[in-house]
């Protein structure tokens, strides 16, 4: 079967895809928005399988039933794509089904409602013209395959659609593997590292919680200093990210909680983040990775929980049971004080390593790459497309 896709979110997918010889896949990724963890991966410079090139340019943009992308993306049995691949999919004459990232769902099919997240003027034109296209390509979509978290939900009842599938997210847990260390694996400096690499997003802004892009982590960062008050020796990673919404307002925070000397912040030295492996490499180094308490989960939780570590979040425990009957292994916490109790609760190295294990058999079972795979194919086979 032939088999195209388009968009960085993508690339997991496709390599686990690919590992079936009886699939032709072909990976196509725009030039302008290649990510870093991208950069130092092998596939991504093999032409028989990742095709890079300036595919969303705003001719082709403007003209999408003659864009160069439109017209590859024809010549196979079946396309997914994310971002602003509906654009072009749906002028290609396939089978395609899209599969969103976030933004691509709740934000670009809506300009009027994203207007107060970018620049007014051309920035308002482009994306009116961005959203029209945008909405007609994911109506024609054979199908829309999501997570059924209230962000995802709300926006497709409002294009007149459904979610379709839901695909669970891939990624590589030969990457995201724990550390191998022989005897005692027990944090000799008995400090409890704390690892929250999300973007800062917690000023309750309307727009941004219905849109999934608050993370509420101002609820971390009291809980950190609560446990600190209790006694707990520990210390919190954050990421210094020049896109975070609200990173000033979390460094007020950290020092009006009179934190700030326990907390480091961490940067990548490039303005397109870190790669996959660095991502690992901290992950491992720490005892507790956090995620965001929005009611929904992200790459965070899984590549932390792949790594071996615990996992703290919020997720709605409705949409969880059904997506995940067999229960999950993130631990779960809505206020600052429920974020203070889980830290003194790691302070036990026992329980750290259980939890960590569980976290790690759950992520391979569930959302590996070849996993996630062989479940698209199954979609697919129960549509009759292979």
């Amino acid at each position: 079967m032939r088999i195209a896709l388009y968009g960085p979110f993508m690339f997991q997918l496709a390599v686990g895809l690919r590992e079936n010889s009886a699939n032709d896949v072909q990976l196509f990724l725009d030039e302008e928005t290649l990510p870093r963890s991208l950069l130092d991966e092998p596939l991504v410079n093999d032409s028989s399988f990742a095709h890079v090139g300036p595919w969303a340019t705003r001719t082709a943009i403007m003209r999408p039933r003659t864009a160069p992308i439109t017209r590859l993306l024809a010549e196979f049995d079946v396309a997914l794509v994310t971002e602003l691949g509906p654009i072009f999919a749906q002028h290609a004459g396939t089978n395609f089904f899209f599969i969103p990232t976030g933004w691509d769902l709740t934000c670009g099919p809506f300009p009027i409602r994203s207007r107060s997240a970018r620049s007014r003027g051309l920035g308002d034109l482009s994306a009116a013209i961005i959203a029209i296209r945008l909405r007609s390509g994911i109506r024609a979509a054979s199908g829309i395959w999501g997570a059924p978290f209230m962000p995802f939900a709300r926006a497709v009842r409002r294009l007149g659609c459904v979610l379709s599938a839901d695909l669970p997210q891939p990624i590589d847990t030969s990457v995201f593997t724990p550390r191998i260390e022989s005897g005692d694996t027990r944090n000799g400096s008995g400090v409890l590292r704390i690892f929250h690499p999300a973007r800062m997003v917690f000023t309750p802004d309307p727009f941004l919680i219905e849109t999934g892009q608050w993370k509420g982590n101002d609820l971390l960062l009291q809980g950190f200093a609560n446990a600190v008050d209790q006694g707990i020796n520990s210390r919190l990673v954050l990421l210094d990210r020049g896109s975070s919404h609200d990173q000033m307002l979390a460094r007020r925070l950290v020092d009006k909680l009179g934190v700030h000397e326990l907390v480091e912040w961490l940067s990548s030295g490039s303005s397109a983040g870190f790669t996959w492996r660095e991502l690992a490499d901290l992950y491992r180094s720490a005892d507790l990775v956090v995620d965001e308490f929005g009611g929904w989960f992200g790459l965070v939780a899984l590549e932390g929980a792949s790594c071996g570590k615990p996992v703290l979040n919020y997720v709605a425990a409705d949409v969880m049971a059904s997506m995940y009957p067999d229960g999950h292994p993130f631990l779960q916490a809505q206020t600052a004080e429920e974020v203070c109790d889980v830290i003194a609760m790691l302070a036990d190295h026992e329980l750290r390593a259980s939890v960590g294990h569980a976290s790690r058999e759950w992520v391979v079972e569930h959302h590996d790459r070849r996993v996630v795979a062989r479940s698209c194919e199954s979609i697919l086979a129960g549509l009759g497309l292979v």
